[in-house]
């Protein structure tokens, strides 16, 4: 008798401390607070599911009987300890290498379309807010400090795209002031609002209705309380608000730009300048691959007129970044890259061009204007 109480003390510590780290480790959850990329690999490790499996199959028959039809034996009880206390698995020398190397298991990360010699998209360091609003406030003295009207406001209730900007504040060097130190700003005409405002004309001028939330994230993001790992729950928090009057969205695009230099972010088509693409799918939800087939569309596209102007396509897990990115919310939901801290507005214009050019074509094709 007490050896069968034994076991189901057992049985049952296993399952809680289960469903706790499956808890810490969902790709769900709304932060990355508890996320270790170790415990993700331990809830996904075949030792750890055996074994679990195995104590289950003493208190359930059926579960007894199944087991010895498949090929599960006991794990090596000192492998799998090893495994649990020191985050190293057996035979897995990569699993070293991401405990000593910082940043290693981020590369569990993947490009899935990519052109040759494609570097991995890097985002800049968090800016400070209070700093960037105080350096608004100075440049600006006699600005309205009330909320600026949302563009296209006439199109809320009729739009078929949204474009947002989740770190509205990623700006551009050649933009800002001269001897800038971050490319970071409030200023609608020097950070990628700019190029969403830009995308924006394009569409319209395609017939493609487009809605434009040019809201400053930094100085909202800072009245909340809430600070840069919160930005992708703001942003949700603004396409719930849209979505609620227009249910006629289908098309959501968020528009970043990566943190690399010149030379990786720009390209020359037929004597023209342009600042490159980089589309950033998120896998951490259970409908990405929707998510990933229209953007291979759109990217297979642009390759086909345009060669070299993107740089491909980079998919996210939780491991480096929300691994979400809003992109659960619609099967046509994308996170851009567009360009890098150093190009210009003439560059950055030429693609939004292009960019309208494909999507416009994309969306009158399905016959979803």
């Amino acid at each position: 008798m007490k050896k069968r109480h034994g076991i189901l003390l057992v049985f049952f510590s296993m399952i809680i401390i289960i469903l706790f780290i499956s808890f810490v480790s969902s790709p769900h959850s709304k932060s990355n607070f508890f996320y270790s990329a170790f415990i993700n690999e331990l809830t996904g490790s075949s030792q750890t599911s055996d074994a679990l499996l195995l104590m289950m199959s003493t208190e359930i028959p059926q579960l007894k009987e199944n087991l010895k039809e498949s090929d599960i034996e006991p794990p090596n009880l000192s492998d799998l300890f090893f495994e649990i206390t020191s985050g190293v698995t057996p035979n897995d020398f990569t699993s070293l290498l991401g405990l000593e190397l910082p940043g290693f298991n981020s590369y569990s990360n993947e490009m899935n379309i990519a052109r040759a010699g494609t570097d991995m998209p890097i985002e800049s360091p968090p800016p400070d807010f209070e700093k960037l609003l105080k350096e608004e406030k100075k440049d600006n003295p006699d600005k309205d400090q009330s909320k600026p009207e949302k563009e296209n406001t006439e199109n809320q209730t009729k739009a078929n795209v949204f474009i947002y900007h989740s770190h509205a504040w990623e700006a551009f060097f050649p933009l800002l002031k001269e001897n800038s130190s971050e490319a970071s700003s409030t200023n609608q005409k020097k950070n990628v609002v700019l190029v969403g405002s830009m995308l924006t004309e394009q569409l319209e001028k395609r017939g493609i209705s487009t809605s434009h939330d040019t809201t400053n994230v930094t100085e909202e993001l800072h009245e909340k309380g809430w600070n840069y790992y919160d930005s992708y729950r703001f942003s949700r928090l603004t396409i719930e608000e849209v979505t609620s009057i227009n249910k006629t969205l289908k098309y959501f695009i968020d528009i970043h730009r990566d943190a690399l230099r010149k030379d990786s972010t720009t390209t020359t088509i037929n004597g023209k300048d342009y600042a490159k693409l980089y589309f950033i799918v998120g896998v951490e939800h259970e409908n990405y691959i929707k998510n990933l087939e229209f953007v291979e569309e759109l990217n297979k596209k642009i390759e086909e007129s345009y060669p070299g102007l993107s740089k491909g396509i980079y998919k996210k897990d939780r491991s480096e970044g929300n691994g979400v990115y809003n992109q659960d919310i619609s099967e046509r939901s994308i996170l851009i890259e567009i360009g890098g801290v150093d190009n210009n507005r003439e560059e950055l214009s030429n693609t939004s061009k292009v960019l309208a050019e494909i999507i416009s074509e994309y969306i009158k094709s399905i016959g979803k204007v």
